[in-house]
């Protein structure tokens, strides 16, 4: 009996030394590999950092369709720059976040651009990316019984300020046959003027896409377009301030080499790119087809956008929406960033 226990004994023994050199072997091999681990992640960069990462505020609008392809493609990004994509209502919003610091780059019409060149002169366009001639429009509900725009005397028309819509609006007043008749302008932001018309908080608005297309398959409502094509040439900008085109060469020339290739892709896969643009802006593929033929989608900073730019400018110094003397635009045009660029 006491063989047995003695046996017990010895056996219990050499298993708890096993147990305790195992454990003590299993504890040295996890800590070697945490080691290891520690010392390899240290020795590497990480893909993106806090300096390499860039937003770029983009209007969500069909006029975007070349950065929402160059993002959904992966051409943006590269080994060591990730550029993210800040969505925003309208230029004008898209200009302030970046004048606020909280981009680096937006997109607006060259309306903005004007608007802001009033305040400021320490940013510039790189390019223009694409131009339109349908795509503002000016609607109002057939039950208002306004089929002219003489009948907008006295009437109450909802605008975004500062922005191609108040143009646009002024454009067609003074190229009809009562160039001189009073409209009560209501600045509203751009998703709030649809609700405005069919609540009849104004009597017309002067809205861009899609809104446009939108409003004009309201069910509830007949919508009366008095829009005129051709009165007004819009054109979509890459803007920026010049301390970021000084500062980040690489990364002005990396999305405008972006931006060309998206372009290129386009106009070799015209059906996919509204399929893609459709499903990114979440609008039906009918709605944008719609527009898509209104747009001309190229990458230029052409003499049109100085001509545009000097245009606006006196029409909005001679209507009191601006104060001071007339910019020189020909400084908040940056050329040599699309030159570059092009030539990669």
């Amino acid at each position: 009996m006491k063989f047995r226990l003695c046996l017990y004994e010895s056996c219990f023994i050499w298993l708890a030394s096993m147990l305790v050199r195992f454990r003590a072997s299993l504890f040295v091999t996890l800590l070697l590999v945490m080691v290891g681990a520690v010392v390899w992640l240290s020795s590497q960069k990480p893909l993106y950092d806090s300096d390499s990462v860039i937003t770029i505020a983009v209007s969500q609008t069909p006029l975007s369709a070349p950065f929402i392809i160059a993002k959904e493609l992966g051409y943006l990004d590269s080994e060591t720059l990730r550029v993210d994509i800040l969505p925003c209502y309208g230029g004008v919003k898209c200009a302030q976040l970046m004048f606020n610091g909280e981009v680096q780059y937006a997109t607006a019409s060259e309306s903005v651009v004007m608007f802001s060149s009033f305040e400021r002169n320490d940013f510039a366009v790189l390019a223009s990316f694409v131009e339109s001639d349908n795509d503002l429009k000016l609607l109002t509900l057939k039950e208002n019984d306004i089929e002219q725009i003489s009948q907008l005397d006295g009437k109450k028309v909802g605008v975004i300020k500062a922005s191609s819509s108040e143009y646009y609006l002024d454009a067609l007043i003074k190229s009809s046959v009562t160039p001189d008749i009073f409209i009560e302008k209501h600045y509203l932001p751009p998703n709030e003027m649809s609700i405005a018309l069919l609540d009849h908080q104004v009597d017309a608005i002067s809205i861009w896409e899609p809104y446009g297309y939108q409003l004009q398959n309201e069910k509830s409502h007949q919508i009366h377009d008095l829009s005129i094509r051709g009165i007004y040439h819009l054109s979509f900008n890459l803007m920026a301030l010049k301390s970021t085109l000084e500062s980040a060469p690489q990364e002005n020339k990396q999305v405008l080499v972006a931006l060309d290739r998206a372009l290129e892709w386009m106009h070799e896969h015209p059906i996919e790119t509204q399929k893609i643009v459709a499903r990114y802006l979440d609008i039906p593929i009918g709605q944008l087809s719609w527009t898509w033929d209104d747009y001309a989608f190229r990458l230029v900073l052409s003499n049109s956008l100085l001509s545009n730019l000097q245009i606006q400018a006196r029409w909005a110094l001679e209507n009191g929406l601006v104060a001071g003397e007339m910019p020189d635009y020909r400084k908040l045009i940056d050329r040599t960033q699309l030159w570059r660029a092009i030539q990669h």
